[in-house]
């Protein structure tokens, strides 16, 4: 009986971890972030770099990628406005005709039921593509890795802006 109640008590505290840290996560998520995106192709060994910031109004998300290319997306319920200073062109893109987790994270935040995996500083959470790593550097800083849609893998460091 003693090694039911302390399993139990174990199990339970684990639950409210794991729930604490996706609270840290989803309220970092929230707030205006810089970024920092290393892009490995391991095939290759090339490795490409971008910076930029994440702006939010209202209902609507704004990334600004700084370099290498200047691009800004606009994110809203339904579609994703992207422009493209360089050609001045834009195109949109529904949600509903892509899959593109980070998306979700970045408005939604992270799902606990999503989760398939954590320790006190780190989770991964499930993915259609692949797992995402969400690591927790600081109270205003975390980054994720996960491999895109083209097999590359991706390292984000975020930073809130201020």
């Amino acid at each position: 009986m003693n090694k039911f109640i302390g399993l139990l008590i174990l199990i339970t505290s684990m639950s409210i971890s794991s729930n604490e840290l996706i609270d840290t996560f989803n309220k970092l998520i929230l707030k205006d972030l810089d970024f920092n995106q290393k892009t490995m192709n391991l095939k290759t060994s090339k490795v490409d770099n971008s910076f930029g910031n994440i702006k939010r109004t209202n209902k609507v998300i704004t990334i600004n990628v700084e370099s290498p290319f200047k691009e800004r997306y606009k994110i809203n319920e339904d579609y994703i406005e992207i422009y493209d200073y360089d050609f001045d062109e834009t195109k949109t893109l529904l949600l509903e005709d892509i899959d593109i987790k980070t998306i979700e994270f970045l408005s939604k935040g992270i799902n606990d039921k999503d989760v398939i995996s954590f320790d006190n500083k780190s989770l991964i959470v499930k993915s259609i593509q692949d797992d995402i790593y969400f690591e927790l550097i600081n109270a205003e800083s975390f980054i994720i890795k996960f491999k895109d849609n083209l097999g590359l893998e991706n390292l984000i460091n975020f930073q809130v802006s201020g």
